[in-house]
This record gives structure tokens, sequence and C-alpha cells, in this order.
């Protein structure tokens, strides 16, 4: 009986088959995972969204007219063209939670104003004086406030929005 514990099964060659992973595997996972990649890179290309700057918005009221000064940032000003939509977000405001105005860029601004906060563009949007919020109410403003924008821009690729600082970083060393 001992003898019989003693004797190996395997040949040489057997446990060398055992031990390698068959060739049509490794070329059908490579394969998976190549095609898993070029779908992504795909993606990146072909899928957009809205670009949106954020910034910050000051209004006030005029004699018959609603003034809004965007502080646009200085880096940002490319992007920016006549028609866009900026969104007033009143959410800052005590009682106004989810309140939102909708209007859009009059004239893009060229006086680049530098303050210890950084270098911003500064673009005014003048309103009727009965200009509405989302909800159907007029607005009246009875001193300045201050409120977040968005503006949005033209619809941007995932893949152009990586590239975008790393391209801005190569040119800055130029």
């Amino acid at each position: 009986m001992d003898e019989k514990d003693n004797i190996e099964l395997r040949s040489e060659k057997v446990r060398s088959l055992i031990g390698q992973i068959p060739p049509v595997i490794i070329r059908a996972g490579i394969s998976v995972i190549f095609i898993i990649i070029l779908v992504l890179l795909i993606g990146l290309w072909v899928f957009k969204f809205e670009y949106t700057i954020k910034t910050t918005a000051t209004i006030y009221q005029n004699i018959d007219s609603l003034i809004i000064q965007l502080k646009i940032p200085a880096n940002e000003i490319s992007k920016i063209k006549t028609g866009q939509k900026v969104i007033l977000d009143f959410n800052n405001v005590p009682n106004l939670f989810n309140e939102k105005m909708v209007t859009e860029i009059q004239n893009i601004p060229n006086t680049l104003e530098i303050k210890e906060d950084g270098g911003f563009y500064t673009a005014e949007i003048i309103l009727p004086g009965k200009t509405k919020i989302e909800s159907g109410r007029t607005l009246s403003i009875k001193k300045e406030i201050k409120t977040n924008a968005k503006i949005v821009t033209d619809k941007i690729s995932l893949f152009d929005r990586i590239m975008e600082p790393i391209m801005t970083m190569f040119n800055k060393r130029e």
C-alpha cells in the first residue's frame, strides 16, 4: 500500500501543460481590453455636454432698468459669445431658494480688471425694469445684491475638456 501512495501520476510534460495559460485565452483577453479602451475613447470624443462657467453677478435697479454685472474670469473670456445663456441663481438670498432667472450675454467686454482676487472682465446685461424670474414673479431690486451665475457656453466633448488644461500647460512653457 505504501508503494501505491508514492507513485507520481503526472509526468513532466503534463505538469508543464497545466502550469501554462492557453494562448487563445490570452489573445481573447487582450482583444476584449483593447475593445473596451477603444469604446471609451470613442465615447470621450463623441458625447458632448454643456460647458458652464461659474461666476458671480451683481444686480442693481436703475431708474427704469435692471442691471446685471457678471464677473467673468480672464482665462474663460475666449469661450464667451453674445447670445449665450446666463442663469442667475438666487440660493444665497434668504427666502429665495431655488429661484432662478435666465437671460443672455448682450456684449463681450474687452477691459481686463486686475484686483487682489484675480483678473476679471465685467459684462453688463441691461434688462427692462419689469423683469420676471422663472417662477413668473416680477423682480424688483431695492438694493444691490450679489448672486451666483452660470454662463452656458457651447457643447464640448469630454476629450476636449480633459485635453484643454494639458494643452494650456504646454503652451505656457513655450
